[in-house]
């Protein structure tokens, strides 16, 4: 299998079945805690791995299409770390017996300087900001969305101790795409 592509499928009650054998190095790469080693994915709902009211909807909408057999197409996306931006695709297929295969593909990524609320073992404060789960932007307002380093400054986030606690959402834009 390719270094850059991650697959995983799950089944008909949305179980996470299997992940392909470089997940470990992607789930390190992220600096996912060890909560996402393979054996600590597998046999799990993958609702467990997907946060945000919005985003659980928004692939619970693409899974009862694909497996209605209708037919997905490149998901546009991003799953960056604390020091590197990666754009990925999103690629969902039907299998057999109502499972699916969910396919990952980095596009490019780019090195950055780190950024403490993308690192999870950063403190944090009882505090809450909004990222896009699709492109990363950060809530600001609710019409206005920004790449994190610009949203971390207008929201002066850096001059804080602690980082705010993370909560996922969808832009406006990402939500019109899909």
């Amino acid at each position: 299998m390719r270094k850059d592509v991650f697959v995983y499928r799950i089944d008909s009650a949305d179980t996470i079945v299997s992940v392909s054998d470089n997940w470990q190095s992607f789930a390190d790469a992220n600096a996912w805690n060890s909560l996402l080693r393979p054996e600590n994915v597998v046999g799990h709902a993958i609702w467990e791995f997907i946060f945000g009211p919005e985003t659980q909807y928004l692939y619970q909408e693409l899974f009862k299409r694909v497996r209605k057999g209708i037919s997905s197409r490149a998901i546009p996306f991003r799953c960056d770390s604390p020091d590197e931006r990666r754009f990925l695709e999103l690629y969902i297929k039907p299998l057999s017996q109502g499972q699916i295969e969910i396919c990952s593909k980095i596009l490019r990524s780019e090195p950055r300087n780190s950024v403490r609320l993308l690192d999870e073992n950063a403190p944090r404060s009882k505090e809450f900001v909004t990222l896009c789960s699709m492109c990363k932007k950060v809530k600001i307002s609710p019409e206005q969305w920004a790449e994190v380093e610009e949203g971390l400054a207008l929201l002066k986030i850096f001059e804080a101790d602690d980082m705010p606690q993370l909560s996922h959402g969808l832009c406006q834009s990402c939500c019109d795409s899909q």
